[in-house]
């Protein structure tokens, strides 16, 4: 019933971040292979990775997806084509910030080339090199500083790539429902294959149900695979570092003749130490709340994304749990819909899509369970602690005895 060449654009379009995992890997193979290598190697391997691999492999992605597009042009009228554009707009929607700072840096770049500053070369590869929002995290670690700038600093660029993870995920959820439920209902054949016209039915309420489940399903693969444990445990890290205010019941003494005690203003050059008082700009008095396990507070009573990065990151679980109880849910609303539902395509549907949220689920709980015993050690945890430290230095102090 459905048009083969819609089903290939469409699938060469949902598997479009398969290919650039592949791409990804190879690089790091590549990369991986050429180190401590001679320079005859390094470009053969080069070689390899593009002539071989990489070249061959996008010549045959771009061909296939345009050949099964002009075949879908030349079958529909244009007003459906235009749905191919959505995500697209949606897009330029979500990520309007990034294409802002992604043309001001070509712009930049042709402006030295222009005046003589800078090669042509240089412009090429502000185009060709992504934005550096989201961070390596085989690359970066957590510094624990106790200089407030720093500090602020280092949480104020983990906010920003929490926003585009969680960015990139709504995005995928939204293009995935929109190319797997909308456009199959939009390019329905209006022909059969012997040409006699034909209208098919279309349950309006159910494919909006499928598409808010497929989106949100979709969401969750990616928010997960974005949040894994030491990129949870790097925001943890820093939240802890960074602190947090609280109002204070602090009220302005009255004007009289005898010189009053006042808090001062905020300055961001130290870390406050727990309770001490402050006056912020705009004339609100706050008091300094700093974590357990460091020795004051280096956030700006000003800044509110760091009170939210601090009340989303400063317990380790706190995401996490967010994640099991949002995936929770989800799960119950497919096993509601599963209850109400009739039709035997509409139960076989929602099963695959509970599969795999139950695997889903069961991963989030078993991370959950890790960091729990990570952060949160019950007294068997710490007996068992006790006991392998015990064992390590008997095990030490058996092989100095066995040296001697």
């Amino acid at each position: 019933m459905i048009n083969p060449y819609f089903l290939s654009c469409v699938g060469l379009l949902l598997g479009w971040r398969v290919t650039m995992c592949f791409w990804k890997t190879i690089s790091e193979l590549v990369a991986s292979l050429s180190i401590n290598k001679s320079q005859m190697i390094q470009s053969l391997l080069t070689i390899i990775e593009y002539a071989i691999i990489k070249t061959p492999l996008m010549t045959l992605i771009v061909s296939s997806f345009l050949f099964s597009f002009s075949r879908v042009c030349y079958d529909y009228p244009r007003d459906s084509i235009i749905y191919f554009f959505f995500p697209m707009i949606i897009y330029l929607f979500i990520f309007y910030g990034d294409l802002i700072f992604w043309y001001d840096r070509i712009k930049d770049g042709f402006s030295k080339w222009f005046h003589k500053q800078a090669d042509i070369t240089v412009v090429l590869e502000r185009i060709i090199e992504p934005s550096p929002i989201q961070i390596d995290l085989e690359s970066v670690v957590h510094m624990c500083s106790e200089n407030p700038g720093h500090i602020r600093d280092e949480v104020q660029v983990l906010w920003e790539d929490l926003k585009y993870r969680l960015k990139r995920s709504i995005f995928a959820g939204i293009s995935t429902a929109i190319f797997s439920v909308l456009l199959p209902c939009v390019f329905v054949p209006t022909k059969t294959p012997l040409g006699i016209s034909q209208k098919i039915l279309v349950d309006e309420w159910w494919e909006f149900e499928l598409g808010l489940v497929v989106g949100l399903t979709a969401f969750s693969l990616y928010i997960t695979y974005l949040l894994p444990l030491n990129y949870l445990d790097l925001l943890h890290r820093a939240a802890v570092h960074l602190g947090t205010w609280v109002s204070s019941d602090y009220t302005k003494p009255q004007q009289t003749g005898f010189a009053n005690w006042c808090p001062a203003l905020w300055m961001p050059y130290g870390l406050y130490k727990e309770d001490e008082v402050v006056q912020t700009a705009d004339g609100r008095y706050v008091k300094a709340k700093p974590n357990p396990a460091v020795k004051g507070v280096a956030a700006d009573p000003m800044n509110s994304a760091q009170d939210m990065f601090y009340w989303l990151c400063s317990t380790p679980c706190k995401l996490m749990n967010i994640m099991c109880v949002f995936e929770f849910c989800l799960i119950a609303a497919q096993f509601w819909m599963l209850v109400l539902t009739t039709d035997w395509q509409h139960i076989v549907t929602l099963v695959l899509l509970m599969f795999a949220n139950y695997l889903l689920l069961a991963k989030l709980f078993k991370d959950r369970i890790i960091l729990g015993r990570v952060y949160e050690p019950s007294p068997e945890d710490l007996a068992l602690v006790q006991q392998l430290q015990h064992e390590l230095r008997m095990n030490q102090r058996e092989r100095s005895a066995m040296r001697r």
